[in-house]
C-alpha cells in the first residue's frame, strides 16, 4: 500500500515554491495531497506530513497541530531556515529528499512560552524589535537581512529588568540558531529534555556592535557578561511589556512562562544521525 502524505505548503509563498513542489512530486511514488491554500482540519487520514516553508511556517504548523504524532518531514522554503538546518545541515536538495523518503524518525523536544509552542527559540526584548524591522526587508534572506534589521535596534534598544536585575537580552532556546545563521546556542540539543537560557547584562552600544559577529559565529559562550543555564521550567517577569520573537512570530507580554515539552514531535532526520 502506498504511503499517504499530507504536503503542507506556506500559502503566502505558494508561487515561489511551486517549482520545488513540482520537483518533489516528479520524484516520489506516494499519494501526495498538496495543501498550498488552506491546510486540512485534521491529519488523521495520513501516514506522514511534510511541511514546506521557513521557521515561521514550522511554528504555525506545531501550533495548529500540537497533538500531531505523525512523522514530520521539513522542506526548506523560508528566509532563515534555522530549524531545518538543525535537522539536515547544508545537504543538497537531492540528499534531503532521499532522507525524507528513507523516513528515519527521531523524537524531538519542543518548548512552550505562555500559550505558544516553539521549535527554535524565544528572544525577549531586542529580538522582538529586530523582528519588527525585518518585516520591511524579508526579501533579503539569511544573516544579511538579520544584520540590517539588528544594527538600528542595537543603537536604540534600552535595557529592561528581570526580577530587579538589569538585562539587555534574554533568550530561551530549544535549538541552536536563529536569524538565518546566528548561532546563539551552539551547544543546544533538541533531544535532551531541556531548554537553554542566556541572559546578557547591559552593554554600551560599541560593545553591542563589536560582539555581534562573534555571537553569529557561536564564539561567545565564555564571555563574562553572558550567563548560560539549562531549564525545564521558568517564569520570567519583566518590568514592562516587551515584544518577543517566537520562531519569527511576535508575542507581547510582561510575563513569559517557559516549559520544555520533551520528545514532543517525531521528525524525519538523515539516516546517518
Amino acid at each position: 500500500m502506498r504511503k499517504k502524505v499530507a504536503f503542507l505548503i506556506n500559502p503566502s509563498k505558494r508561487d515561489q515554491l511551486n517549482a520545488y513542489v513540482n520537483w518533489v512530486k516528479s520524484r516520489v511514488e506516494m499519494d501526495l495531497a498538496i495543501f498550498d491554500e488552506k491546510w486540512p482540519n485534521s491529519l488523521a487520514p495520513y501516514d506522514e506530513v511534510w511541511v514546506m516553508g521557513g521557521d515561521g511556517t514550522f511554528n504555525y504548523f506545531v501550533n495548529r497541530y500540537p497533538a500531531c504524532s505523525l512523522p514530520i518531514g521539513l522542506f526548506k522554503g523560508g528566509t532563515g531556515n534555522d530549524f531545518y538546518w538543525k535537522l539536515f545541515g547544508d545537504i543538497s536538495r537531492e540528499m534531503h529528499l532521499l532522507a525524507i523518503l528513507e523516513a528515519k524518525v527521531e523524537s524531538v523536544d519542543a518548548g512552550q512560552v505562555n500559550e505558544m509552542l516553539f521549535l527554535n527559540g524565544v528572544g525577549i526584548g531586542i529580538e522582538g524589535e529586530v523582528l519588527r524591522s525585518m518585516e520591511a526587508i524579508r526579501y533579503i534572506k539569511g544573516g544579511l537581512g538579520y544584520y540590517l534589521a539588528a544594527i538600528p535596534a542595537l543603537f536604540r534598544f534600552k535595557h529592561y529588568r528581570i526580577s530587579g536585575l538589569p538585562v539587555f537580552l534574554c533568550m530561551v532556546f530549544n535549538s541552536s540558531r536563529a536569524g538565518g545563521g546566528f548561532h546563539f546556542f551552539p551547544m543546544a540539543s533538541i533531544e535532551d529534555g531541556e531548554l537553554d537560557m542566556m541572559v546578557c547584562k547591559p552593554l554600551p552600544v560599541w560593545k553591542r556592535l563589536i560582539y555581534m559577529p562573534i555571537i553569529q559565529a557561536g564564539k561567545h559562550v565564555h564571555l563574562p557578561f553572558l550567563n548560560f543555564s539549562r531549564i525545564r521550567q521558568q517564569t520570567i517577569s519583566c518590568d514592562r511589556v516587551l515584544r518577543a520573537q517566537v520562531d519569527g512570530e511576535v508575542l507581547e507580554s510582561k510575563t513569559f512562562e517557559f516549559q520544555v515539552l520533551p520528545a514532543k514531535f517525531e521528525f524525519i532526520v538523515p539516516i546517518n544521525l
